[in-house]
């Protein structure tokens, strides 16, 4: 059995002229939290719906667990299906609000035929709800009569029903209270644990991905600039644009924090449906020179587990 569980190739989301996710090559490893960083716009969500085929990649292959899934016919896509999940941004708009919680835990359970029964499926929800911390009494409520923390937990529970291998959880506590960030945190780390879960955790936000994340992948403009174990990205970065997404964490010690240099980056990101010749982060970069307009830079090692596209490790073209 193959170590790798999911494996992108090339692969290319184009909606009209804009490269949403333009020649990605990414490997998640079974087991392991891979996180997925970057600012808004640069591709991360749809990378991970296009892992999933919930949007139709426009070139390269995605497989899972060996199968081609890109080549995927409907009775393979439903196995797929139910081996795979997603956690939503949003726990209340993913939600159906004409249907209570129990309902919505229940559904993967019905269409992946699972727990056959009303008596079997209805303890498996309560099952799940106690799981991810909610009461089972509970389960008739409807998304509005609990918190934005409960609500994100129904969507964890939903996620769990099918019993997947493999989990995208797409920003899962940007829209949550810091106070309850950590909290779900924890519960997604426990439950990866238990059930032997591999995630993808999508994020803008770098603190929070290498709370969880074994692997960093960070993506840029529609490709990933820089990838490597957690702790060596954030402790080394290879990468400019790495660099000034770590120097932009703030730091929990008061002195260090006052005395501390951030990049600071000019310029807006550019548009994906126009993106710059050569590197596409040259316009931004600190540190540019000489071949970054002309030579576009693809991933290589610059360290044991670590690698970069950035020509200050050697000019290459794609």
């Amino acid at each position: 059995m193959s170590d790798v569980l999911v494996r992108a190739s090339g692969l290319q989301v184009r909606f009209g002229p804009v490269r949403a996710v333009d020649g990605v090559d990414l490997e998640v490893r079974r087991g392991e939290t891979l996180g997925l960083v970057g600012e808004s716009g640069c591709g991360k969500s749809t990378l991970g719906n296009a892992l999933l085929r919930l949007v139709e990649p426009t070139g390269g292959t995605v497989e899972f667990d060996g199968l081609d899934v890109t080549a995927a016919g409907r009775r393979e896509l439903r196995a797929l299906r139910r081996r795979t999940a997603m956690i939503f941004q949003d726990p209340y708009a993913s939600l159906d609000p004409r249907r209570t919680v129990a309902e919505s835990i229940g559904e993967p359970l019905a269409i992946h035929r699972l727990h056959r029964g009303r008596a079997a499926r209805r303890a498996r929800v309560g099952e799940l709800m106690e799981v991810v911390g909610l009461n089972p009494d509970h389960g008739g409520r409807y998304p509005h009569e609990f918190s934005g923390g409960q609500r994100q937990r129904v969507g964890i529970a939903r996620a769990l029903a099918g019993e997947p291998d493999f989990v995208v959880c797409d920003e899962p506590i940007a829209s949550l209270d810091v106070s309850v960030q950590a909290q779900v945190v924890n519960l997604l780390v426990r439950l990866q644990r238990e059930f032997g879960l591999t995630y993808l955790f999508v994020s803008h936000d770098l603190a929070a991905v290498r709370q969880v994340a074994d692997r960093v992948a960070v993506m840029y403009l529609g490709r990933v600039v820089e990838l490597g174990a957690g702790a060596s990205v954030s402790s080394a970065p290879a990468h400019p644009y790495t660099e000034a997404l770590v120097s932009a964490v703030p730091v929990p010690e008061p002195a260090r924090e006052r005395t501390r240099q951030r990049i600071v980056l000019t310029g807006d990101v550019p548009s994906p449906a126009d993106p710059p010749s050569g590197c596409r982060f040259r316009t931004r970069c600190p540190k540019a020179f000489e071949p970054c307009p002309d030579h576009d830079p693809v991933l290589q090692p610059t360290g044991p587990e670590q690698a970069a596209a950035c020509h200050l490790h050697g000019v290459t073209d794609r």
